[in-house]
């Protein structure tokens, strides 16, 4: 999508140059400058929807009412119970801490994996390799992520 934009701006430049006499030369330039402003402005708009989507992640752990929800462009995780039961549902945070070290590189950016440990995955950012053990639980004190260097 972005290669037709630029080739649509690209031609209707050479278009414009060649139209034109040296008198219409800054006009032309004028008319250029909006064309790539718009097209810079679509572009935009593009990656801001593309880093839109995808953006959040639901991974199942073995038990079957506890889900974790991965913030994949930050890296934050919330466990998430769901029952049928309403007053047994929600969610708690297991990290707040933006690790995307504020690039903010898009989504995609962080992974969990599974361990055997049905309580613990690991939590890969994929732009740098690092990487952090991550554990979630039932009680506050069974919830946290370190770093692994």
């Amino acid at each position: 999508m972005k290669r037709i934009i630029i080739i649509i701006v690209i031609s209707t430049c050479i278009t414009f140059s060649f139209a034109q006499t040296n008198v219409g030369v800054e006009s032309a330039l004028n008319k250029i400058d909006s064309l790539v402003q718009l097209a810079n402005m679509w572009l935009e708009q593009i990656e801001i929807d593309n880093s839109l989507k995808h953006r959040y992640k639901l991974y199942q752990t073995e038990n079957i009412y506890t889900l974790l929800q991965l913030d994949t462009k930050t890296g934050k995780i919330e466990q998430v119970q769901w029952s049928l039961d309403s007053n047994n549902e929600g969610s708690v945070t297991i990290n707040e801490v933006d690790l995307s070290l504020g690039f903010g590189l898009g989504s995609g950016s962080f992974e969990l994996y599974p361990t055997k440990n049905m309580y613990q995955f690991i939590l890969l950012d994929k732009t740098n390799g690092r990487k952090w053990h991550v554990q979630w639980g039932m009680k506050a004190t069974q919830r946290w992520i370190r770093r692994i260097y």
